[in-house]
C-alpha cells in the first residue's frame, strides 16, 4: 500500500503545466459573442473573431509542443478550431440559404440551395483571413530579417480582420 501511495504522489509531483485549449476560454468567447448580439453584431461577424481566436489558440499550441506526429501543427490548429467554434453554434444557429445553380438536374449537387450557419461561415472566413495575415507576418519577418514595427503579428491579424469583419456586417445587414 505504501508504495502504490509513493508511486502516485510521485507520479503527482511529476506532472507539469499543459498549455491545452482552456474551456473557459471558450466560454468567455461564447459570452462575448452574446453581447455583441445583444448590440446587434451579425452572427457572421461574430464568428470571423471567433474562428481567428480558434487558429491563434491553435497555431500558439502547436508552436509550444514538442513535434511527436507529422502534419502536428496542421491537425492542433484544426482540433482548436473545430472545439472553439462547434461548441458555439447552437447559441447562434442563424443560417442564411445559398443556391447553387451551375449544371445539372435539380437536386444534384450543382443545382441545389444550400443552407449555410453564419456563424460557421464567418468562422472559416476568419481562420482564413487570420492564416492569411500570420503567413504574412511571417514572410515580411523572413524577407526584411526583422519585424518592421512592434507587435507586426497583432496588427496585421487585427487590421485584416476588421476589414473583413466590418466588410460583412455591411453586406449581409443590407447596407
Amino acid at each position: 500500500m505504501k508504495k502504490a501511495v509513493a508511486a502516485i504522489t510521485a507520479l503527482l509531483l511529476s506532472i507539469t503545466p499543459a498549455h491545452a485549449h482552456c474551456p473557459l476560454c471558450t466560454v468567455g468567447v461564447g459570452a462575448a459573442a452574446v453581447t455583441a448580439r445583444y448590440f446587434g453584431v451579425n452572427a457572421a461577424v461574430l464568428g470571423v473573431f471567433i474562428g481567428a481566436f480558434g487558429v491563434s489558440t491553435g497555431l500558439w499550441m502547436a508552436l509550444k509542443a514538442k513535434k511527436l506526429i507529422p502534419f502536428q501543427t496542421p491537425v492542433i490548429v484544426a482540433l482548436s478550431f473545430l472545439l472553439t467554434v462547434i461548441p458555439l453554434m447552437g447559441i447562434m444557429p442563424e443560417t442564411i440559404y445559398t443556391p447553387l445553380l451551375v449544371a445539372g438536374e435539380p437536386g444534384t449537387a450543382l443545382n441545389k440551395v444550400y443552407w449555410l450557419n453564419t456563424m460557421m461561415l464567418g468562422a472559416v472566413i476568419g481562420a482564413a483571413v487570420s492564416t492569411a495575415a500570420y503567413i504574412l507576418h511571417i514572410s515580411i519577418k523572413k524577407a526584411k530579417g526583422k519585424v518592421l514595427f512592434p507587435y507586426q503579428g497583432v496588427a496585421l491579424t487585427l487590421a485584416s480582420l476588421l476589414l473583413a469583419g466590418g466588410a460583412m456586417q455591411l453586406l449581409l445587414s443590407g447596407g
